[in-house]
């Protein structure tokens, strides 16, 4: 018997690797967390109790064990009751089957060959087809409500133990049915937010390559007033020359800073070298200067940084957007923004004013000012959670403070610099 329990345990630890992300969860505690679940479980086992107070508890030890990944409270409990559901599901299956194998009244080795077989299989087409994307954080509302449909499972294999029927048929076709109906829609579930998950990289991909345009548009505006200077240098050079014989110093410094504005370039705010930071912040701060009132911003990086500019798009495409939507709002209408890197740290400061109160739930915040629950495009943290799974990508660490009418969010990163050698 505990060989057997062994070999469930074999099988809930692929489910939970299917559903959480294991990578910064320590060997050590694990093995020792798996090791108390197997011994409880089947000191569960060995209880008088009735199949649904064993089915509650051996959930419960369960979902604690669970509680060494990081995910949803959520997450955590339709994972633990769709576990246990299946495997009820699949045991229920293996019962009928072998409903006249009994041998005194006991089911022989062959029971648990055909069980752990059933459950194999299932966590397999879990794993493959079920369950891909719900292991990724989005912001699909009510996909936890998924949890009803193991639930609703086990009620109905209760209800039918409890009928007392000797129909194996019938008791095959129910348990094979509800095995099916589990699989079938979470299929349907998981591919619905696969797609959802791709229609948000494919808005975060079109956001970048518009900027990457508005920065081929900026570049060749500053490339044509090169061309123009250039063609005009003789000139300029001249007049400067005679103006300095002339010693009209207070002439020449106002001659060279025409000059200069004649060289700026319409829609280039900031030029750090960084190209993935200097298209998408000079696209957002051309928004940002169209609708705000005061608008400063300071970069000071490296021109390359181990950052992919699809992470970019994600961590400073959805700061802006939602800095931006709440300053537009407000009175001051008043954005900051500063990118500073520093011995491999880097750190972003973004502030804004806004308007109203502001009400955390989770990792969102709620404006209450003509807040419509049913428009999401209202949160004002739309995305925060997206941006947080970056940072956490670089070891980094986000702080979220708002106070006085102003929004604020500060993140750190650390990110090396690329090797301009390979």
């Amino acid at each position: 018997m505990v060989v057997f329990h062994i070999a469930v345990l074999y099988i809930i630890f692929r489910y939970i690797h299917s559903f959480f992300d294991t990578v910064q969860v320590k060997k050590g505690r694990n093995l020792l967390a798996y090791f108390f679940y197997l011994i409880a479980v089947c000191l569960t086992d060995m209880l008088p109790a009735a199949k649904p107070v064993k089915f509650l508890a051996d959930t419960v030890l369960l979902y604690l064990l669970i509680q060494l990944y990081h995910g949803k409270q959520g997450k955590k409990l339709l994972a633990a009751s769709l576990i246990q559901g299946m495997n009820l599901l699949c045991e229920t299956l293996a019962v009928y089957i072998l409903y006249d194998c009994k041998v005194d009244g006991e089911y022989g080795c062959e029971m648990y060959y055909i069980l752990f077989l059933f459950m194999y299989v299932c966590e397999r087409v879990m794993e493959k087809f079920c369950i891909k994307n719900i292991k990724e954080d989005t912001s699909l509302r009510h996909w936890d409500l998924l949890i009803f449909l193991p639930l609703i499972s086990v009620i109905t294999v209760f209800v039918l133990i409890a009928s007392d029927t000797e129909n194996r048929y019938a008791g095959s076709a129910v348990s094979a049915g509800m095995i099916c109906l589990n699989l079938i829609v979470f299929y349907i579930c998981d591919e619905l937010i696969g797609a959802y998950i791709k229609v948000k990289e494919s808005a975060i991909v079109s956001r970048q390559l518009e900027s990457y345009s508005n920065q081929l548009e900026v570049v060749m505006k500053s490339e044509e007033k090169v061309r123009g200077l250039r063609h005009d240098l003789k000139h300029h050079l001249s007049v400067l020359l005679m103006m300095a014989d002339k010693g009209r110093t207070c002439e020449i410094v106002d001659y060279v800073q025409n000059m200069q504005v004649d060289l700026l370039s319409e829609g280039e705010y900031i030029s750090s070298g960084n190209t993935d930071i200097d298209s998408l912040m000079n696209l957002m701060l051309k928004r940002a200067k169209r609708e705000l009132g005061t608008v400063q911003c300071r970069v000071c990086v490296p021109q390359e940084l181990e950052i992919s500019a699809f992470d970019w798009n994600i961590i400073l495409g959805n700061l802006m957007d939602n800095a931006i939507d709440a300053a537009r709002q407000s009175e001051d209408k008043l954005l900051h923004i500063k990118l500073h890197y520093q011995k491999g740290m880097l750190f972003i400061n973004i502030k804004n004013s806004y308007s109203g109160e502001r009400i955390k739930t989770e990792d969102r915040y709620l404006s209450t000012k003509d807040y419509d629950r049913t428009d999401e495009s209202q949160v004002h943290g739309l995305g925060i959670r997206n941006v947080r799974r970056i940072v956490e990508k670089y070891n980094g660490s986000m702080e979220i403070c708002d106070e006085d009418g102003i929004f604020e969010v500060r993140i750190l990163m650390y990110v090396s610099v690329k090797d301009m050698m390979t």
